[in-house]
């Protein structure tokens, strides 16, 4: 995960509108077509509880629980992402670095809720290691705490098999206009994994014109593979957003106790 997002890392803000990035921010905003759902899940807590981000990247679903008035712990398996996230999140948000099945050695815990939202588990590998990082996030939950991972709905993609996909707006920040460009490779079987180029398309103050390009793949899962793997992890689908229309779905989950 670290080598996607190395060089990402500064240039990441830009796939996100400026009601994501800024403050005070949007719960679930990187999981946008889940929003509602997330939102609703979150809306269950206590005031103040405890939460971790365990997928944070640069922060934003992190800085909008923290305005919100949670108890916020923010990971990522990325020390690029962790240290973004660092520079944009308030002082007192706890900022680490940490893979998913080191998270019970790495956060104090317990959590009333964790997230791993922003199609992270993607790049979980192997079904194998997916399970090992589900297990991580749930022995880190509180006993009646809620699992939420979200998915971008790969047999969807698959079957539409886009191959450039545009941001529908130029965003401008900090004196630089960018556009942000998907190029996809997508292969005829959702068993093997497909490249996405992600583009930034910059125009300086000066007119100059640059492109930053950063490769990043995939490993793809259906949303049954992913409640299988979920339950093997001691996990339980109690709550979801997917919809075999939709590009995003999330799933709300609580431990079984087994596992």
């Amino acid at each position: 995960m670290s080598d996607y997002y190395r060089d990402l890392a500064t240039d990441y803000h830009w796939i996100f509108p400026d009601e994501i990035v800024t403050a005070p921010g949007m719960i679930g905003g990187t999981s946008q077509e889940s929003m509602e759902f997330i939102q609703s899940v979150v809306a269950g807590l206590p005031p103040g509880a405890a939460v971790l981000d365990c997928a944070c990247g640069i922060g934003t679903d992190a800085m909008a629980l923290a305005h919100a008035g949670f108890r916020v712990t923010a990971t990522d398996g990325s020390p690029e992402m962790a240290a973004e996230a660092r520079r944009r999140l308030p002082p007192e948000v706890e900022v680490g670095v940490a893979r998913w099945e080191e998270l019970p050695e790495t956060v104090a815990g317990p959590y009333e809720l964790v997230m791993c939202v922003g199609n992270s588990l993607a790049h979980a590998g192997s079904r194998k290691a997916m399970v090992a990082a589900l297990s991580g996030m749930r022995r880190v939950l509180a006993p009646t705490g809620t699992l939420i991972v979200d998915s971008r709905n790969w047999e969807l993609l698959y079957r539409e098999r886009p191959r450039v996909v545009c941001a529908d707006r130029v965003r401008e920040r900090d004196g630089l206009r960018s556009t942000c460009v998907y190029v996809w490779t997508i292969p005829d079987r959702l068993t093997e994994p497909c490249l996405a180029e992600v583009l930034f398309l910059l125009e300086h103050p000066d007119g100059r014109l640059e492109h930053r390009r950063y490769p990043i793949d995939f490993r793809p899962f259906t949303p049954a593979e992913l409640e299988s793997r979920l339950a093997e992890a001691g996990l339980a689908v109690t709550g979801s957003s997917y919809h075999p229309d939709r590009q995003r779905y999330a799933f709300a989950c609580r431990s079984t106790g087994r596992g």
